[in-house]
């Protein structure tokens, strides 16, 4: 990032400089993310009763607006600069530069695409002991807690390489840009007047950065607006309840999340004359668990 910077300013090259930016969000949303996650395993507190998980959605929203406004002036420099004649762009610098970074991407491609490997052979030969029912329960399982990582259970080792197959692709996307930035420097050297090459370069990379942040934008509103999980349906939720021996009725169904991979879920439930509510209590819980993953749950017996 420190050599695109410098190297961008000194060929002046926008292409290069929002390649650098690039970079800089990633740190800022990689610090943020684990700052996020480390305060997301403080103590719920009398204040804070259920704790401070949803950092991580509030980080997140940091994270994209920090993109937003950064793609946001890069690409109100690059039309300026259609618009008005600038100082040309040095392509051999530019070129020496973009290679450079694709190096470096190289690198990590082939770094954590081996990694990523080996965790996923690791991971398959894992799933085969367990049963189907655990198989089906995979997509809510990478949405686990990050801050689990360090463990060594079969569990963590899944988050673990859903996390490494997300850098993956991180870099993979770096390493697009970079061969996008060397095409361009390439295009200029031989062309030194085509130097809208540059600045449609950084358009172009610009707007995909702000394309990439709309899922996440799409969850964090999710997460804020107290919207129902996507991985749960509350009708199934809903008619497995009423399954459950002794209950009669279920209403006042409500889930959400906390943050990612933490749902919430609160009902009332009518029960059946004679009905034990301790038993219908553990039931309800322990179906929730083990059918949709919800380990917060709070019910109220009529």
């Amino acid at each position: 990032m420190a050599v695109e910077v410098v190297g961008g300013v000194k060929a002046n090259s926008l292409a290069v400089i929002t390649d650098a930016a690039h970079l800089l969000t990633d740190v800022a949303g990689f610090s943020i993310s684990l700052f996020a996650v480390w305060a997301s395993g403080w103590e719920a507190t009398s204040h804070q009763s259920f704790g401070y998980g949803r950092l991580e959605v509030l980080g997140a929203l940091l994270s994209v607006q920090l993109i937003w406004m950064i793609s946001g002036f890069l690409i109100y420099e690059a039309i300026s600069r259609i618009l008005h004649k600038n100082a040309g762009v040095n392509g051999g610098l530019m070129f020496a530069i973009a290679l450079f970074g694709f190096i470096i991407n190289f690198v990590m491609v082939v770094w954590l695409g081996h990694d990523h490997s080996h965790h996923a052979c690791h991971d398959h030969n894992h799933d085969h002991s367990h049963s189907h029912e655990r198989e089906d329960m995979r997509a809510t399982n990478e949405g686990e807690e990050t801050n689990k990582l360090v463990s060594s259970s079969p569990a963590n080792t899944k988050i673990l390489n859903i996390n490494i197959q997300g850098a993956y692709l991180h870099v993979m996307a770096d390493l697009i840009q970079s061969v996008g930035v060397m095409i361009a420097g390439a295009i200029i050297w031989a062309k030194p007047d085509w130097l809208v090459v540059d600045l449609i370069c950084t358009l172009l990379f610009s707007t995909f950065v702000l394309f990439t942040t709309l899922p996440m934008l799409r969850d964090i509103f999710s997460i804020l607006m107290e919207s129902t999980p996507r991985e749960i349906s509350v009708g199934r939720l809903e008619s497995g309840l009423k399954c459950i021996n002794g209950v009669q009725d279920v209403h006042s169904l409500h889930v959400w999340s906390l943050t990612v991979g933490k749902p919430v879920l609160s009902c009332h439930v009518i029960a059946e004359p004679l009905a034990s509510s301790t038993e219908i209590l553990h039931r309800i819980r322990d179906y929730c668990e083990r059918t949709h993953r919800i380990h917060n749950v709070t019910v109220q017996i009529e």
